[in-house]
């Protein structure tokens, strides 16, 4: 049985909310992830055509929190506020979502929310906002189907729902809820994966994949085109089905570059999984292009840097300009002097986050 015969099977026992009288609360802080190997192309209901992998980071996070009470009429009534504003493109965007999911928890049509929501970054700065914001919406929700009804207690079953859910909102938001090295799609070599939710795996020697991320913000514009607009885009690319291949063969090839310790295989794949999602763009019908000049200059000093010293290091893109700078966190200190004396310039108005892999979600009291 699929999760999700396995969900609207479940959502017969979670129609009928008993009435209770004063509002309730919950709440979750979610991070956004960086995905080393990417996905790009979907199929419905938002099916990923290829295994994607990431890590969780841990200072870019959305918080959203949830007070809820009992409504009498046909809802479910909602309030949205992001970042103490009325934003009604969000508000519609959350709607959609729960019109997606409501065969899974019927009970939030009995249910008004007033839901308020913050990150911990800048709209448009690089960072998959989606991914955290919705990752901490599908918790918000599992949350509440587990004080109204119980059904969720086993820690296991409770993050598998919420991944299950945020994959419906954004499919990168699968994989936030959970921190470290993190797999969304079916794999023929690597038990447990699914096309339906993201699992967590586990990478031996730790402490040499203790990894940090600079973003490095090339430019803050909105995308010219959306991650929407260019997953679809791939339906009838030429090179689509070459592209899911390769994603295919560069999981189990990551996971081995890291149970390995082997730099060159991790930094050759993570960069050719950076290059050839901006080519798929650029080869697309009609085509286009998301980096910059910035862009490029980053990555080539990024490149002279890693050949003059030897330090362990890793450029990766989503899908935008921005640069996402991996590297093992012992080296900080050198790294944030190489930001500092030769990536700056390149950087629109001296901006770049400092972050690093994460733990994953926190529920919020």
């Amino acid at each position: 049985m699929s999760l999700s015969e396995k969900y609207k099977h479940a959502a017969m026992s979670l129609q009928m909310v008993q009435p209770f009288e004063s509002s309730r609360h919950v709440g979750w802080k979610s991070p956004s992830n960086i995905a080393l190997v990417k996905y790009w192309g979907k199929r419905e209901p938002q099916i990923p055509q290829n295994p994607s992998m990431s890590f969780t980071l841990s200072n870019s996070f959305t918080e959203t929190s949830i007070e809820y009470s009992f409504y009498d009429k046909s809802g479910p009534k909602i309030h949205f506020t992001f970042e103490g504003k009325n934003e009604s493109a969000f508000k519609k965007r959350i709607e959609r979502f729960l019109e997606s999911i409501i065969e899974y928890i019927p009970f939030v049509k009995q249910l008004e929310l007033k839901i308020e929501s913050v990150n911990s970054f800048p709209h448009s700065s690089g960072i998959a906002s989606s991914a955290s914001g919705m990752s901490a919406m599908a918790l918000c929700l599992v949350s509440i189907e587990n004080q109204l009804f119980g059904t969720l207690r086993n820690k296991s079953e409770f993050f598998e729902k919420a991944s299950f859910l945020a994959r419906l909102g954004s499919g990168s938001a699968a994989r936030s809820v959970y921190g470290g090295f993190v797999v969304w799609g079916k794999h023929e070599r690597l038990a447990d994966t699914s096309d339906e939710v993201a699992v967590k795996v586990h990478v031996p020697g730790k402490d040499m994949w203790e990894l940090g991320d600079a973003i490095l913000i090339t430019s803050s514009e909105k995308k010219k085109v959306s991650s929407s607009a260019g997953h679809d885009l791939m339906d009838h690319h030429p090179y689509a089905e070459a592209r899911y291949e390769q994603a295919r063969e560069h999981v189990p090839y990551l996971l081995e570059a890291m149970e390995a310790n082997r730099d060159e295989l991790f930094i050759r794949v993570v960069e050719n999984e950076a290059l050839s999602l901006h080519a798929l763009m650029v080869n697309s019908n009609p085509g286009f292009s998301l980096m910059n000049n910035n862009t490029w200059s980053i990555v080539e000093k990024v490149r002279d840097f890693r050949k003059d010293t030897g330090i362990f290091m890793a450029f990766t893109l989503d899908a935008g300009p921005n640069v996402h700078l991996i590297y093992r966190k012992k080296d900080k200190v050198q790294i944030k002097k190489f930001i500092e004396e030769k990536i700056i310039q390149f950087c629109e108005n001296g901006y770049w986050i400092d972050d690093e892999m994460g733990g994953g979600p926190v529920e919020l009291n």
